[in-house]
């Protein structure tokens, strides 16, 4: 015979979603170094030299975010398995 348990809760739907700031790009970059992914950033004539494990970027504002972004994406999924680009930032 069975019996029912009665210190289980039902697991409910969350019912406010949790908001983030979107990070700024300063922000991201610490990161990046925090994380010895990103060894020296340059900003030459409005573009950023972000020398990456040996291999030197030369992008635009909007590319750098991309990039830092796709570093810090892969770092925490290689050693956490957590994946950041699931994160719902505000915008």
């Amino acid at each position: 015979m069975t019996t029912t348990a009665t210190n289980i809760k039902p697991l409910r739907p969350r019912t406010t979603e949790v908001q983030y700031p979107r990070p700024t790009l300063d922000e991201l970059v610490q990161l990046c170094i925090d994380f010895e992914l990103i060894t020296e950033v340059i900003s030459v004539d409005g573009k950023f030299h972000f020398l990456c494990k040996d291999e030197q970027f030369i992008v635009s504002p909007a590319e750098s975010i991309i990039l830092v972004r796709g570093l810090l994406i892969g770092y925490f999924a290689a050693h956490t398995r957590d994946d950041l680009s699931l994160a719902d930032w505000i915008d």
